[in-house]
């Protein structure tokens, strides 16, 4: 059973794993999944922000950021020119490379446990 009353530790650790996270990275959580998510071959805005549990209109904004700072490129679908794709450029795949495995840890609350 999940103890309720740690919510509080587990936001709190939460916020704190996400400062760490931008001050490593650069990156806000939802810019470091997307990216991961890209990595991973979900390409597609559409599927980014179902996979993600965002709007779309939010995946555009963090896309956008990425793509201001070079990590990430649009273009046109190969297989349908009505819609576009997204991509890593050297950078953006660099960075996930780089922090793959990186010491960040993870807090202890983070980590639920049965009681």
């Amino acid at each position: 059973m999940i103890d309720l009353c740690s919510i509080r530790k587990v936001q709190s650790a939460l916020k704190r794993f996400e400062e760490t996270l931008e001050a490593e990275t650069g990156l806000s959580l939802n810019e470091a999944m997307c990216l991961c998510a890209i990595k991973k071959g979900l390409a597609e805005p559409g599927l980014l922000a179902h996979e993600l549990e965002l709007s779309p209109s939010r995946l555009t904004r963090i896309l956008d950021g990425l793509e201001n700072r070079k990590l990430v490129s649009r273009r046109l679908s190969d297989g349908d020119r009505r819609s576009i794709t997204a991509e890593l450029t050297a950078r953006g795949n660099a960075l996930i490379e780089k922090y793959r495995c990186a010491d960040i840890p993870l807090p202890d609350e983070l980590a639920f446990t049965q009681k």
